[in-house]
């Protein structure tokens, strides 16, 4: 198998695996696909690939060790930001290693040298920190970067120690600016508890919020909260929130036909763009009250689109149209609609 020089990074989480023992299978899995998906997106958003997933945490490569460099501190970035993922789960935060390699990478795995050293030293790096090798450092050279060195490392089955720097944390903002805001509201949840037991409810939840997680994979969005009956998800794109919101129309659709015995799934949602504000539980901020007041004042079963999101769509311009909602003060608000299809679709 011939071998490549690539820089390697492995994230890993920190106390995932206490979490983990607390809940049953399907909760477990459920919490690491949300905990993880901050990595998986940093490293699609950096010309990276994962190409294995540990348990809690991934190995990718990357072609540049800038770009490997560059994931690893928008990683550590979210961890400190947010400590929950959205269904409520703490989370301790995350270790990084970066090393630049020879390795032999298949599929859906990595092999070498490298591959090991990441893996070793990744047992040292305090929480919320990110770590390179000597040979990162010298690729990088001359950079944007600030280091400081750690030390010698000595690493188990290894004869002579390896040279490790940290990576400086960059300035940090807990602003994202030009968000695109989806916030998605459930119909009849009130009734649904009153016809099912308490736990018949909570697996009726847990699938809406399941839906919502298949409904933006593949796309660039973020579950940020999921709060009883709603879901707030952020895009950098708007053309894959209205993906999304397709998605999430067609696999619903599907449900409620594959599933005659449960209550219906029926939702009306908002979507809104502007800047917004990260906090430790989720995110806050003017994008996010202007989001709900659109949802407040969109009919049930109906999905409204704000002026802003609309000048900025591409492939679904043509999908919305044009329409005046009435605020509680009597005020006209314009706005857009989107257009459902009668017939199904789930696109990635």
């Amino acid at each position: 198998m011939p071998t490549r020089t690539l820089t390697i990074l492995l994230a890993d989480l920190v106390g995932s695996t206490q979490q983990v023992a607390q809940v049953n299978t399907v909760r477990a899995a459920e919490f690491l696909e949300d905990a993880t998906h901050p990595i998986r997106i940093a490293v699609e958003e950096n010309a990276g690939r994962v190409v294995k997933f540990t348990g809690d945490g991934f190995f990718a490569v990357f072609e540049s060790a800038r770009e490997a460099l560059l994931c690893a501190d928008k990683v550590r970035d979210h961890y400190i930001r947010q400590h929950y993922t959205p269904s409520g789960f703490a989370i301790d935060g995350v270790r990084v290693v970066v090393n630049t390699a020879d390795v032999m990478v298949e599929e859906d795995d990595i092999l070498g040298d490298g591959v090991v050293v990441c893996a070793r030293l990744e047992k040292s790096v305090p929480t919320n920190q990110v770590w390179l090798t000597a040979a990162t450092r010298e690729v990088v050279g001359v950079s944007d970067f600030v280091f400081h060195p750690v030390g010698d490392i000595q690493l188990r089955g290894r004869p002579q120690p390896i040279k490790v720097f940290a990576l400086e944390n960059t300035e940090q903002s807990y602003i994202e600016y030009g968000t695109v805001l989806l916030v998605t509201d459930l119909h009849q949840y009130i009734q649904a508890g009153e016809t099912m037991s308490p736990l018949e409810l909570n697996d009726w939840l847990l699938t809406w919020a399941n839906l919502h997680r298949e409904a933006i994979r593949g796309l660039r969005g973020q579950v940020r909260q999921f709060v009883a009956d709603m879901a707030l998800i952020t895009f950098s794109d708007p053309d894959d929130a209205i993906q999304a919101l397709l998605n999430l129309h067609s696999l619903i659709t599907i449900h409620n036909r594959q599933h005659p015995q449960l209550p219906d799934y029926h939702f009306k949602a908002a979507v809104a763009s502007g800047d917004i504000i990260l906090s430790p539980t989720g995110v806050v901020g003017r994008l996010v009250n202007q989001t709900f007041e659109l949802l407040n004042l969109t009919p049930r079963q109906s999905i409204s689109i704000d002026a802003a999101t609309q000048r900025r769509l591409q492939a679904y311009a043509e999908r919305l149209t044009a329409t005046k909602l009435t605020a509680r003060n009597g005020n006209p608000v314009e706005c857009y609609r989107l257009e459902l299809p009668e017939q199904v679709e789930v696109k990635e």
